[in-house]
This record gives structure tokens, C-alpha cells and sequence, in this order.
């Protein structure tokens, strides 16, 4: 499928980058696990990693019937694997990111008998039913209080731990905020404590945090979501 976007000359030929599709769901749930199982905010996940993927699996393939979600991958073509990849969700007003994209129904997807054979899960099973919902209120609780739906949310970023370093998520994040700026749209993110830099890097500025008490969740101290704003380069 087209791009959007010129592909960035920084992006080490190995790499493909282009549209995801429900067909890349279960290797897009990989790279995210892989991606978040050494950072802080896992302690609202299940006990398991097959639980785990198992809920997103669901949660990702139904992605791709909103019209508002746009979701771009990277794959380093030696392992066919997807390495990289970024979800984005583009207010109504944003024109520059229609080229090639489309919204697809369940029954077309390659993963959609395994994630809907599981049900509607609303919590992954065994975990802390209050913990989870808790994190992703106060998730909710920011994106009404920043109006989010009116700016172009960077819903998730991620990338492979091996892959680290090797500018996939500038390759990603970059040709969509300049189209951004072309169009005078300012943007929204959610960041962990160790991407904030690469989002101030790209002109985000923290706004307000989600602080989060880990008590329930039986470890001690907080964890904090930076919630941050791009106003638009565009300077006309």
C-alpha cells in the first residue's frame, strides 16, 4: 500500500517501511511485549505473557477498523520480522495521511478467527481487574482533559529492544509530524519516563502528568505518564 510519506534517507536499506495490516497483527503484538516487558509499566499487565497476548491480540486486530487509527511498520527484510512500528490516530480534519490508507472488516483479517475464538476480553485473564482499569482511566481521564481526538495522537510507538538505536522511531515519527506542521495540526503523546527526551527532541512539551500509586498493584512507589503537546512548526 502507498505511503503517505517520502521514506526517511536515514533508514538503513534493510529496512521497509509501509502500512501495517491485520495479517501483521500477531507479529505486532511480539514486538510490542518485547518491546514493554523491561520498562516500569508492566505492573498493570497480567502474570503471564500468554495472557497478555492473548488480550492484545484482540485489542490490536480491532485497530484496524477504525477510521481513525493509522499504523506504520518497519521491517528488516533479512528476518521478514517487524521490528518497529507506530499507531497513530488522525483527527478528522487531517487530509495529508489519506493516500493508501484503508479500514478493513474483521472477516478479512488473517488473525481475526484466533482473536475473536476469545471472546470480547475486557481485562486480560488474572489480572488485577482494579489495577488495569485504573491504568487506563487515567489514560482516558487525560485524553478528554487535552481534547486528544482533535490532535494527532501518537497512540504507540515501539520498538524491538535489538533494534534499538538504530533510528526506527525517527523513521516513523518524523514524516508524519512534518505533515503535520504542513497542515497546521498540532500533536499529542503519552510518553514514558525513558522516551520523553525523543519526544522533546521532536518539539513535544509536558503539559501535565498521570501519575499513577503502584500500592494496588503490590510494589511500592509511582510511576508517572509525561502528557505532552506539539504545537504545529508551521509558521504561517
Amino acid at each position: 500500500m502507498t505511503l503517505p510519506f517520502t521514506r526517511a534517507t536515514s533508514l538503513a536499506p534493510r529496512f521497509t517501511i509501509s502500512r501495517c495490516t491485520p495479517a501483521d497483527v500477531p507479529q505486532l503484538v511480539e514486538c510490542y511485549l518485547d518491546a514493554f516487558t523491561e520498562t516500569a509499566f508492566t505492573w498493570f499487565w497480567p502474570p503471564t505473557r500468554e495472557s497478555m497476548r492473548a488480550w492484545t491480540l484482540v485489542r490490536f486486530v480491532r485497530r484496524f477498523e477504525d477510521p481513525t487509527d493509522q499504523q506504520f511498520k518497519i521491517v528488516e527484510e533479512t528476518s521478514s520480522q517487524v521490528v518497529a512500528f507506530a499507531r497513530w490516530g488522525v483527527p478528522s480534519g487531517m487530509k495529508g495521511l489519506a493516500e493508501g490508507f484503508r479500514t478493513y472488516e474483521l472477516a478479512e483479517s488473517l488473525a481475526c478467527r484466533d482473536a475473536q475464538s476469545r471472546g470480547k476480553q475486557e481485562i486480560p485473564d488474572g489480572a488485577n481487574e482494579e489495577v488495569f482499569h485504573e491504568f487506563f482511566a487515567g489514560i482516558k481521564h487525560m485524553q478528554a482533559k487535552w481534547d486528544a481526538k482533535s490532535k494527532l495522537d501518537l497512540g504507540l510507538i515501539c520498538t524491538h529492544p535489538k533494534y534499538q538505536g538504530q533510528g526506527l522511531a525517527a523513521a516513523l515519527i518524523k514524516p508524519v509530524l512534518d505533515i503535520a506542521d504542513a497542515e497546521g495540526i498540532t500533536a499529542y503523546v503519552e510518553a514514558l519516563p525513558n522516551a520523553k527526551a525523543v519526544y522533546e527532541h521532536y518539539g513535544f512539551k509536558t503539559v501535565d502528568t498521570q501519575e499513577y500509586n503502584l500500592t494496588k498493584a503490590g510494589r511500592e512507589g509511582t510511576e508517572a505518564l509525561s502528557i505532552m503537546v506539539r504545537e504545529s512548526m508551521n509558521s504561517t
